[in-house]
């Protein structure tokens, strides 16, 4: 233990000095900016690719470092963990430690049972609703195709036909508000009762 607290310790004087000279190394390439900007337009091309390569290593060198300090860290830590379970004296549990709250589990279960309960009997509510809509729609096919035929044979004109169809559209609309108003009410009272 204590030969590998030594490794860290010097590892950790080497980190601090080669953060100290990444963070002059940051300040000599920040200067090293402006100054390839000051170049000479026939030079300064040259400079900045030669910048340009310079602080791709730099990146990929504070990638590394990065990468480095991570692992050190996570060693450093998995290290104290280790330490604390080898230190650590296990006792016999007390009584208080080992007793559950059942009741308040059992009461939020008995809850959480009837609002599926009560979820259940309302999708099954809205698909009886549904398959009475779709008899509904296919019966009233069934009876403007009749209509149609009777007020072809009895001449009506188209405009009437016309309204008539206008007037089935717009109680689509009414009828898919109504069920979108109907669904918000819904959730809203769900997601605030319960």
């Amino acid at each position: 233990s204590s030969g590998i607290n030594a490794e860290y310790g010097g590892d950790s004087n080497a980190m601090g000095q080669i953060i100290g000279l990444q963070e002059q190394l940051t300040a000599d390439c920040e200067r090293l900016d402006i100054l390839v900007k000051k170049e000479p337009a026939h030079r300064r091309q040259t400079a900045k690719y030669r910048y340009d390569q310079l602080m791709y290593e730099y990146r990929s060198l504070s990638t590394a470092l990065q990468r480095h300090r991570a692992v050190q860290s996570e060693r450093e830590r998995e290290q104290a963990e280790r330490s604390e379970l080898l230190n650590r004296e296990f006792t016999a549990n007390d009584n208080t430690d080992t007793i559950l709250a059942l009741d308040a589990a059992i009461s939020f279960n008995d809850k959480a049972m009837n609002s599926d309960r009560g979820l259940d009997r309302l999708l099954d509510n809205g698909a009886e609703a549904l398959r009475q809509l779709r008899n509904q729609r296919s019966t009233l096919g069934i009876i403007k195709g009749r209509m149609s035929s009777i007020v072809s044979s009895l001449g009506l004109s188209q405009t009437v036909m016309k309204m008539v169809e206008r007037r089935s559209t717009t109680d689509q609309y009414l009828f898919y508000m109504g069920c979108v108003i109907t669904l918000l009410i819904m959730f809203l009272l769900l997601y605030f009762v319960i």
